[in-house]
């Protein structure tokens, strides 16, 4: 049982690491709507437009986000279904 648990909470930090910063929460709670690209996440965030870029390259690095190009835009959405049933938890005990 212990050995699940060691074998797991490096994962865990890492994820709660992430979601720990306001403004990636923040956008990992606009992307529990859908894709989204940088534009449409900067409009809602106040914060450049880069640091947005940036928070979601980060997250798309640490395999939190998934991106697609579409276009000249880049699309990003929640990669798997445990972030986003932690994010769906999150924003039912929160908000």
């Amino acid at each position: 049982m212990y050995n699940d648990i060691k074998e797991k909470a490096a994962e865990v930090s890492g994820i709660l690491k992430i979601v720990s910063h306001e403004k990636r929460l923040w956008i990992l709670c606009l992307l529990l709507e859908g894709e989204k690209n940088i534009s449409e996440l900067h409009d809602t965030l106040e914060i450049s437009q880069s640091l947005v870029s940036q928070f979601a390259i980060k997250m798309r690095d640490q395999w939190v986000l998934e991106s697609r190009k579409e276009w000249k835009e880049v699309l990003y959405r929640l990669k798997d279904t445990k972030m986003l049933e932690l994010m769906k938890a999150i924003k039912t005990i929160y908000c």
